[in-house]
């Protein structure tokens, strides 16, 4: 298997693994602020959830076809809404929402045969491969990851 593929695909796999193992911290814990004026771990991970289905519905059906890219959301907007549902819902459900959107960008990745990963794509005026903006995704999540560390 390619070696940007099967970084990838692994660190989603991290990714889900991470998730489950907050299952087993208390509530309370995971819905305490990281630091004063920060995210809780719960609202953090419920911001992972729409950039999830974005990525899906809205990059990955474009980015392999050479599609025009439609417009992202307001990344303000989508954080606000995505940490007060996650502040308002079950930390069970954000969790295994989490998890469920996690494992289904996991899925559509395994499906990309090997050759697309490195084809040269364009986002704004950045010309990148699709491995670098999957990337870039991942540097995202472990920066996430490591705030939120228990």
């Amino acid at each position: 298997m390619l070696k940007e593929k099967s970084e990838i695909l692994a660190h989603h796999q991290n990714f889900i693994t991470f998730i489950h193992s907050l299952k087993s911290f208390d509530e309370n814990l995971l819905r305490k602020p990281i630091e004063d004026g920060k995210w809780s771990v719960i609202e953090i991970v419920g911001h992972f959830c729409p950039w999830d289905e974005f990525v899906l519905q809205h990059r990955i059906p474009y980015l392999l076809k050479g599609k025009h890219l439609p417009k992202g959301p307001s990344v303000d907007d989508l954080n606000t809404h995505s940490s007060l549902l996650a502040r308002n819902e079950a930390v069970e459900n954000t969790l295994q929402k989490c998890i469920q959107i996690r494992e289904e960008l996991l899925s559509q990745l395994k499906q990309i045969p090997e050759d697309d990963w490195l084809i040269q794509i364009q986002i704004n005026q950045s010309n990148l491969t699709f491995y670098e903006y999957l990337k870039g995704l991942k540097e995202h999540d472990i920066h996430h990851i490591n705030q939120i560390k228990i």
